[in-house]
């Protein structure tokens, strides 16, 4: 919309003055701006479009640390557990923000709850119930349990969300995958569930929305911090592996019930600033 000023004159040396301050001012603009080292930063790209995602990720604000405070979950804090795994999740530094910033998580909170699927006499497939699925994970480690529940639900097919839904992108529950399968996100959505009620604590997990540097595609994953490491389990591969050796994923987010975290690149160690010396 364009704003009218009330017109009024000035002296003719006045106006001369203020046509010299304007320029002197766009000169000095013009001095003091740069264009970013090699084009716009890689965290403006367009990540996975899905519900949860925000327009673009967020930098934590200046001078602030990262997990400064405790994210607000309908006015209480998260738990301090998820305050204490102490890793670098594929190398980025994290900034906590209130769930109440990802609607559409929270839409995918209340449609699971309102369709459970996890009872005994379930079909989750032709040969498996869930109470034959949760009789497998007793007796195993934790890391037997994650690739237990990782190679299951990657038996699903991998299905586009405009094939099953009509829509680019549509994050459905355990109850709608059993049904549809889905993309990344959904496998990392159904194990999710399923590990919650197999024991692991949702403060351990995480869904993690991320690029795939290789392949240069927004992809999603579901992250486990199990004793002092944080394990990936990727529809793209039955192995459970650290986060570390999968140096091709730049992580922009991730949440589960307790809150989210926008995730940040960090500078090499060693690497020199712009037109400074190394720090």
């Amino acid at each position: 919309m364009r704003h009218t000023f009330p017109a009024f004159s000035l002296p003719l040396p006045m106006r001369a003055l203020t046509q010299g301050a304007v320029l002197a001012v766009l000169l000095a603009c013009a001095c003091l701006w740069t264009p970013w080292p090699g084009g716009v930063p890689a965290q403006a790209a367009p990540a996975l479009r899905a519900p949860v995602m925000e327009s673009a990720p967020e930098e934590g604000p200046p001078g602030a640390a990262p997990e400064q405070a405790p994210a607000q979950v309908s006015g209480q804090a998260a738990p301090a557990s998820d305050k204490a795994h102490g890793i670098k999740l594929f190398g980025t530094v994290e900034f906590r923000r209130p769930l109440s910033t990802l609607p559409g998580w929270l839409d995918v909170l209340d449609r699971n709850a309102a369709s459970p699927i996890f009872n005994p006499a379930r079909q989750f497939n032709r040969t498996t119930t869930w109470a034959m699925l949760r009789e497998r994970a007793q007796g195993k480690s934790p890391l037997e349990v994650l690739k237990l529940v990782n190679t299951f639900w990657n038996t699903w097919p991998y299905r586009e969300d405009m094939v099953n839904w009509g829509k680019p992108d549509y994050w459905a529950i355990p109850a709608q995958f059993l049904k549809k399968s889905g993309d990344c996100e959904d496998y990392a959505i159904a194990k999710y569930f399923t590990l919650r009620e197999l024991g692991f604590p949702p403060e351990d997990m995480r869904i993690v929305v991320l690029r795939d540097t290789i392949r240069n595609l927004a992809h999603a994953v579901l992250v486990v911090y199990l004793d002092g490491e944080a394990y990936v389990l990727d529809n793209l591969s039955n192995v459970v592996q650290p986060h570390s050796r999968l140096r091709n994923y730049n992580p922009q987010y991730s949440v589960n019930e307790n809150g989210r975290w926008t995730h940040i690149k960090g500078r090499p160690a060693g690497a020199a600033r712009p037109g400074g010396k190394r720090q």
